[in-house]
């Protein structure tokens, strides 16, 4: 799904979600102004402007809530969709024809004298692999982690967390809500 695709994804979700509010709104705020007006109708003329300002001050209330809601479901929406997206680009680097490469260029940024590295689980393989070509001095180790894909590096003092679920999700999602937003409310 490209990006263009997911934007107008969101931009219709909080659309929908608009209209309904502001339907709902309406009939609510229709609603009670029938109600006031009979009411107001059996009043005397003081009672009147003070119901009217009462009115006034719900009605303000309600616009105000509704819209709180359409924000709150906007951005509900967004971040679905950027949680959908992460999900995506782990999933790519997980399965992506170069990730041995991906490998072998966390190792050797890692820049730990000593240190275990423990594969994603089913990539065991692919790891030993990325760890004899990065040169670095680091152990296999014997367990695996269940992540989609990178690893975790472990040495006595420190324990790193290159797992594509860390690194990606730290990294991408931060832009993404920026983008999101200038593309959304610009």
């Amino acid at each position: 799904m490209a990006l263009h695709d997911i934007l107008e994804k969101i931009k219709q979700t909080a659309q929908t979600e608009i209209e309904q509010l502001n339907k709902s709104f309406d009939q609510k705020k229709e609603d009670l102004e029938k109600s006031y007006e009979s009411a107001l109708s059996q009043m005397t003329e003081e009672e009147q402007k003070k119901a009217e300002s009462r009115i006034n001050k719900i009605k303000e209330a309600a616009k105000n809530e509704g819209d709180m809601e359409v924000k709150n479901q906007t951005l509900k929406a967004k971040r679905e969709i950027i949680g959908e997206i992460i999900n995506d680009a782990i999933e790519k680097a997980s399965t992506a024809d170069n990730y041995e490469e991906l490998l072998t260029q966390l190792l050797k940024k890692a820049q730990l004298n000593s240190a275990t590295v423990i594969p994603a689980k089913g990539k065991e393989n692919e790891t030993k692999k990325a760890i004899e070509k990065s040169e670095v001095k680091y152990d296999l180790s014997s367990e695996s982690k269940n992540i989609k894909g990178g690893f975790i590096l472990k040495s006595e003092k420190v324990e790193i967390d290159n797992s594509f679920e860390t690194l990606i999700g730290n990294q991408l999602k931060p832009l993404l809500e920026i983008e999101l937003n200038k593309l959304l409310f610009s």
